[in-house]
């Protein structure tokens, strides 16, 4: 029964791998919905209407019936007397209104909008790349915690294999319990380590889940091992991250966007002319008086010229600061420009540094299995002490942990230099 019930286990884990990850991260998301509302908010903005491009259409009618009571007298001498006397009221009409010169305003406006849809969409693809980078974070320190533990396991091997030569040569007599005793210790000292890696893989998992915005609990398999397959070339990198980083190309946005802004404004400098044309309808309807019935319809037309000649400076004040806002923006591209450039040198000598590491750390590793293999064997025969052997595997249970650490290292570094080269993000 428990061999079912730990077979059931095995197969109600989920094997997860990165790609799953991301593509769950992307659907549930509470950050990355709320980006993308906000840019579909910014794409339902960007019409010619709403830039104040095409004309508007009223359409109005009303009616009203009323019962009275009128007492009229005339000059004529005629008197009118009369009780509950009904009347009618119809109206009815048609207004088309169309701005067709505003200094050019409404062509800045549809500019402006279209550029905000494009910064919104960057805003997005930022959203993301950040969420994608954390996500590779967070579930290759689940795999980190998986292969040490996978490492304490091979080391705890070692120790158990140590203790039971001890126990034998104990057993025979050809050393003391002393040494029985020290192997133990070492192999409880091993497996405490593992029990702490356990802990720590858990939590990994917990944060993991978290970002995939889904139960805390869910329990899974990180499928995927730690593989570096990026090869950058400094100089294309330089190149490339003036077209390609999203951060730089949001900059850039900001800056057209204050452009548009800035002619809005000035074309409050010209006059305005609109046409427009209306068609109404009206009927009255009198029981009695002079009119009994008086009824009009007809089309109306014309033109009409606007031009704020003076209005106390407010608009040279806010072209003034517009371009400093303006301004402003250039100074931040600037700055923004520097700032890429710098974290993207610096990433790449991490980068490099880390790969080089990682190099070191796999040749000092098999170095260290094959030193702990003969110190094994000849502590087995008799031609070693405890303590050379105790050294080797310290040698090779630190090696281990090194390896594993500076791979997750190494492809930390690679995530942030495919970011900050727009890579994550296609």
């Amino acid at each position: 029964m428990l061999f079912v019930l730990f077979v059931l286990r095995l197969h109600a884990q989920e094997n997860l791998t990165l790609a799953d990850a991301v593509s769950i991260a992307l659907k549930n998301n509470y950050s990355i919905l709320i980006s993308k509302n906000e840019m579909q908010m910014d794409a339902n903005n960007n019409t010619v209407g709403n830039a104040g491009m095409l004309p508007s259409l009223d359409v109005s009618a009303a009616g009203t019936k009323s019962n009275n009571n009128t007492k009229q007298s005339y000059s004529s001498g005629l008197e009118v007397d009369r009780k509950n006397v009904p009347s009618s009221n119809l109206n009815g009409g048609a207004a088309l209104n169309w701005t067709i010169f505003d200094g050019f305003k409404m062509f800045a406006t549809k500019g402006r909008f279209a550029e905000l849809q494009s910064k919104g969409e960057l805003s997005l693809k930022i959203e993301i790349e950040n969420m994608i980078a954390k996500v590779i974070s967070s579930y290759f320190a689940v795999v980190q915690y998986r292969d040490l533990l996978k490492a304490d396991q091979s080391a705890i091997d070692i120790y158990e294999e140590r203790v039971r030569i001890s126990d034998t040569k104990f057993n025979i007599g050809s050393s003391s319990k002393l040494e029985l005793l020290q192997a133990k210790v070492d192999l409880n000292a091993q497996r405490s380590a593992q029990l702490k890696d356990k802990t720590s893989l858990n939590n990994s998992k917990i944060s993991l889940n978290q970002l995939l915005a889904r139960s805390l609990d869910t329990d899974f398999v990180a499928a995927d091992s730690i593989v570096i397959t990026y090869n950058p070339v400094l100089s294309d990198l330089r190149k490339s991250i003036f077209t390609q980083n999203n951060s730089l190309l949001s900059a850039q946005k900001d800056v057209s966007i204050a452009s548009y802004s800035l002619k809005e404004l000035e074309a409050d400098q010209y006059p305005k002319i609109g046409i427009g044309a209306s068609y109404n309808y009206s009927r009255v309807n009198n029981t009695v008086g002079l009119i009994l019935l008086n009824q009009n319809a007809g089309l109306n037309y014309g033109f009409t010229i606007s031009w704020n000649i003076f209005n106390g400076f407010t608009t040279n004040t806010k072209i003034k600061n517009a371009k400093l806002d303006y301004e402003n923006y250039t100074l931040r591209l600037s700055d923004v420009k520097s700032q890429v450039e710098s974290d993207v040198l610096q990433a790449f000598e991490n980068f490099e540094d880390a790969i080089e590491v990682l190099k070191l750390e796999e040749d000092n590793l098999l170095l260290a299995k094959e030193n702990v293999s003969v110190a094994l064997e000849r502590f087995r025969i008799g031609n070693s002490t405890p303590l050379e052997l105790k050294e080797a595997q310290k040698s090779l249970d630190d090696a281990q942990n090194r390896t594993i650490s500076s791979r997750y290292n190494a492809k930390l570094a690679e995530t942030e230099l495919m970011r900050l080269n727009g890579e994550l993000v296609k």
